[in-house]
C-alpha cells in the first residue's frame, strides 16, 4: 500500500492570493483618502495651515493602519478615531489654535465603508472561487439537492451554497465514517507518533477492548508482533510488514499506508489494517494434507496392485487378458491421481520464481520427452532464436507443462512424424511454439480446450484425463503469460506460449 511521491508546489496559495489582494486595496484607499483628507483639511482652516491638513492626513493614515491589522476590531477602531479626532480639536482649541476635524472624521468614515466594501468584495470571491472547487470535487454519493437560489443578492447565494457544501462534507464524514466502521478488516487510524485515532469495530474484536487514544505499537506488541518482540523500539514507518501468528493462533497480516495531505509528501497519519487469514491458512492446510494423500498414501496401494500383477503374471507362466485389463485400469487411476497433484500444485500460491535460462528448460524437456518419441517413430527438433533469454520462473512446474505440451503431441501424432519446438525473443517476451503433425482439432472444440476432463473427438483411442492442458494454462497465467492454440483437422496443432522476458 504505497502512495507516489508529490512534490510542494511553491505557487502561493488562495488564501495568499487573497491577503496580497487585500492588501493592495488597502494601499489604493490609502493613496485615495489621505490626499483628499489632507485637501480638505487645508481648505477648511481659515490660516490655510499645512501642519492641520498632515494632522488630519496622519489620524485618517492610523485609523487604516489599524483597520488592516485587527480588520476585526474595524467598528472600534473607527469610532476611536473619531474620539480621538474630536478630542485633539477640543485641545487645540482650548490652547486658541483653530483645527477643524470635518475632514479627518470624513476620511475615517469613508475609509471604513470604502474598505469593509472591499474586504467584503474581496471575501466574496474566495468563497465563490473554494465553493467551486468543492462543488468539482468528485460525489462519492449522489447529494440531496435543495432547491436553487433565484434571487439577486450575491452573498444570500453564496450562503446557501455554503450550506449546501456543508451539508454535502457532512453526509461525506458520515459516509466515511461508517464505511470504516463496518469494513471486514481491522483497521485503525493513526497520527504520525502512532497514537490511535480510529478503529472501526474488527479492530476492536481482534485486540478486544477500545482502541482510541492507545499506541499503535504497544498494541501489536501485546498480540506478538515478531518484529517487536525481537526489538521493541520501532518506529511506526519503519515497522516491518509481514504475516504472523498472535497470541490466540490467529494467522495475521499487517499492511500500512501513509495518509498525506494534498500539497506535502509529510504524512498526517498512518492506515494500518490487520486481515485474518486464519481460514485460508487452515483451508491451505487441509489441501497439503489432501495433496499428501493422493501423492504417497494413495498411489501405494496401486503401486503395490501392480507389483502383485507381476508376480501373478510370473507364477502363471501365461498371458492372461485379464491381468492386462487390471493393469490398464490401475495406471489410468495413477495417471488421474498425478494429473490431479499436478494441476492443484500448478493452481496453488506456493510459487518459487528465480531468474531461469529458457534454453536449459527447452532442452530437459526434450530429454524428458525424446525415449517416448523415439518409441513411436516420431522426430523432435527444436530451434532457439537466443540461447541466453532468461524468464522468471518456476522450473519444476514450468518444465512439466512445458512436457505435458510435448507428451500430447506425441500421443496425438502418427508415426514418422515431425514436432518441432521454436523459441522466439522479439519486444520483451518470449514465444514458445510447439508446432505437430497430428490429428488436429475441430474449431468448434477450440473454445473448450483448457476445461478440466474434456476430451475432444480425437482423442479417441488414446489415453489420458482431460487435466494436463488445464494445468498448462494455470502455469502460464501464474507466469505472466498467456498460451494460444491453433489447429487444422489433419494436418497438426500449433500451441504458442508467450512469456515476459526477465530484464537484466
Amino acid at each position: 500500500m504505497t502512495n507516489p511521491p508529490r512534490r510542494e508546489s511553491r505557487e502561493p496559495t488562495q488564501v495568499q492570493r487573497l491577503f496580497r489582494q487585500l492588501v493592495r486595496e488597502w494601499l489604493w484607499i490609502s493613496l485615495l483618502l489621505l490626499p483628499l483628507t489632507a485637501l480638505l483639511s487645508f481648505c477648511m482652516q481659515p490660516a490655510r495651515s499645512g501642519l492641520a491638513a498632515l494632522l488630519s492626513a496622519g489620524l485618517v493614515g492610523g485609523v487604516l493602519g489599524l483597520l488592516l491589522w485587527r480588520p476585526r476590531l474595524a467598528v472600534g477602531t473607527t469610532l476611536a478615531g473619531m474620539g480621538v479626532a474630536l478630542l485633539i480639536s477640543a485641545l487645540v482649541d482650548a490652547w486658541g489654535w483653530w483645527w477643524s476635524p470635518v475632514a479627518s472624521l470624513l476620511g475615517m468614515l469613508f475609509g471604513y465603508l470604502i474598505w469593509n466594501w472591499r474586504r467584503l468584495s474581496v471575501v466574496l470571491a474566495y468563497f465563490g472561487w473554494e465553493l467551486a472547487r468543492l462543488d468539482a470535487e468528485p460525489k462519492v454519493f449522489p447529494e440531496r439537492r435543495r432547491a436553487s437560489y433565484t434571487g439577486t443578492d450575491r452573498l444570500q447565494g453564496q450562503i446557501m451554497a455554503l450550506e449546501q457544501a456543508m451539508s454535502r462534507t457532512r453526509d461525506t464524514r458520515r459516509f466515511i465514517a461508517d464505511g470504516l466502521e463496518y469494513l471486514p478488516v481491522a483497521t485503525m487510524i493513526s497520527d504520525p507518533q502512532g497514537k490511535i485515532l480510529l478503529g472501526n469495530r474488527k479492530a476492536r474484536e481482534l485486540f478486544g477492548h477500545a482502541l482510541a487514544g492507545g499506541d499503535v505499537l504497544e498494541e501489536l506488541a501485546r498480540l506478538g508482533y515478531p518484529a517487536l518482540a525481537h526489538s521493541p523500539v520501532h518506529r511506526l514507518s519503519t515497522l516491518p510488514l509481514v504475516e504472523f501468528r498472535d497470541i490466540r493462533e490467529r494467522s495475521l497480516r499487517l499492511e500500512r499506508a501513509a495518509l498525506l495531505p494534498a500539497d506535502n509528501d509529510v504524512p498526517v497519519g498512518w492506515l494500518l489494517s490487520l486481515t485474518d487469514l486464519s481460514a485460508e491458512r487452515e483451508a491451505e492446510e487441509q489441501r497439503g494434507v489432501m495433496l499428501r494423500f493422493l501423492s504417497h498414501d494413495l498411489r501405494a496401494p496401486h503401486s503395490a496392485i501392480l507389483a502383485l500383477l507381476d508376480v501373478q503374471r510370473y507364477e502363471a507362466g501365461v498371458e492372461n487378458p485379464l491381468f492386462d485389463q487390471i493393469e490398464r485400469q490401475v495406471r489410468r487411476a495413477l495417471d488421474l491421481t498425478d494429473g490431479f497433484v499436478q494441476l492443484a500444485k500448478a493452481e496453488s500460491e506456493a510459487y518459487q520464481f528465480r531468474p531461469t535460462l529458457f534454453a536449459m528448460l527447452i532442452l530437459d524437456v526434450i530429454d524428458q520427452a525424446l525415449p517416448i518419441a523415439q518409441a513411436k517413430n516420431i522426430q523432435l527438433e527444436h530451434e532457439l532464436d537466443d540461447e541466453e533469454a532468461m524468464v522468471n520462473a518456476d522450473q519444476p512446474l514450468l518444465t512439466r507443462a512445458l512436457f505435458n505440451l510435448l507428451e500430447n503431441a506425441i500421443k496425438y501424432s502418427p508415426t514418422q512424424t515431425r514436432i518441432s519446438l521454436q523459441v522466439r525473443c522479439m519486444q520483451g517476451w518470449l514465444a514458445c511454439h510447439v508446432v505437430d503433425q497430428g490429428k488436429g482439432i475441430g474449431p468448434e472444440e477450440l473454445p473448450d480446450l483448457f476445461i478440466q476432463y474434456r476430451r475432444f473427438s480425437s482423442a479417441h483411442g488414446v489415453d489420458g484425463i482431460g487435466l494436463g492442458l488445464s494445468m498448462v494454462k494455470a502455469v502460464v497465467d501464474r507466469h505472466g503469460g498467456n498460451i494460444e492454440c491453433r489447429s487444422v483437422v489433419g494436418e497438426g496443432t500449433t500451441f504458442s506460449l508467450r512469456f515476459p522476458l526477465l530484464n537484466e
